[in-house]
């Protein structure tokens, strides 16, 4: 039997000019109301600046039942931003989420999945922050972020924040994130089901999509930060996405990350030192982050 799906949304606007059609906001209206239409509750993680713009997002989530958490001020990978910026930055957007959205934010994903060793500095300041959790690591290769190594199972850092990494499956040769975004538009429909069938019990399943990502009509631009095929590849089969999330909101889907992690004893978590990252193997450097420019 399948194992129960936390849904969650990440919530930006990545026109690189102010100049052209803000559609992520009508966007992220048609995929709040898929949500009502299932009677659904998920996580959505908004962008700061976007929430800051347009805060009737953030507002219409919370009353709906949906946790709020934050996906950062500005959808700006983690090694970019940098650390002397990141607690600044970070404690402003967190108290602006609470402010909008009136509960607390707990919850913190970081954009693009960029929590790797070269961003490990991140762990300390989100715990220091009164985060609770993480949703940021993808423990295995990928063309853009991954941080390969890490338990593919809920895990707690040593600062004290538990970590709920990226779903995995195996298939020949390749570890994919079979639930979300990219992956869930373009692999087929068996490739979830099966993954779901081999969770471990003590597997916490989420999925993830985008506002943009149920927009077919969108024209073509470069997304910053990933380069011209990974851009290319955010415009592939955007006509599938809301029939797949409808098949997956259909079947049996898990509470919001942030009570899951509620009902976990962080004790009995697996301890991860984020200063001690694990060494990559020669597969892992070679094609870690291999899409994040050109």
């Amino acid at each position: 039997m399948a194992h129960p799906v936390s849904v969650t949304l990440d919530v930006e606007d990545l026109r690189p000019s102010p100049d052209l059609p803000e559609r992520a906001v009508v966007m992220t209206h048609r995929v709040l109301d898929l949500f009502a239409e299932f009677d659904i509750r998920a996580s959505v993680y908004v962008v700061a600046d976007l929430a800051e713009r347009r805060p009737e997002l953030v507002r219409r989530a919370a009353a709906e039942g949906h946790e709020v958490g934050l996906h950062g001020h500005a959808h700006v990978p983690l090694p970019v931003v940098g650390e002397a910026l990141f607690a600044e930055v970070t404690r402003s957007a967190r108290s602006l989420l609470q402010d909008l959205s009136g509960q607390p934010v707990d919850g913190y994903r970081a954009p693009m999945m960029s929590l790797v060793p070269a961003s490990s500095w991140a762990v300390p300041i989100l715990a220091d922050l009164g985060f609770s959790y993480s949703s940021s690591t993808l423990p295995a290769p990928s063309p853009l972020y991954g941080w390969p190594g890490l338990p593919r199972r809920a895990f707690r850092w040593s600062a004290g924040l538990v970590e709920l990494p990226c779903p995995l499956v195996r298939v020949p040769l390749l570890d994919l994130p079979y639930l979300g975004g990219t992956y869930l538009r373009l692999l087929p429909d068996a490739v979830r089901r099966h993954g779901q069938r081999r969770a471990g019990p003590d597997e916490v399943l989420w999925t993830y999509c985008h506002p943009w990502e149920f927009d077919p009509d969108e024209p073509y631009h470069p997304h910053d930060h990933i380069g011209t095929i990974a851009s290319r590849i955010a415009w592939l089969r955007r006509t599938h996405m809301e029939r797949r999330v409808r098949r997956l909101l259909a079947e049996p889907v898990a509470a919001p990350l942030g009570e899951r992690v509620g009902a976990i004893a962080a004790s009995d978590l697996p301890v991860v030192d984020h200063l001690q990252p694990p060494a990559l193997g020669r597969v892992a450097r070679l094609t870690n982050g291999r899409l994040r420019s050109g």
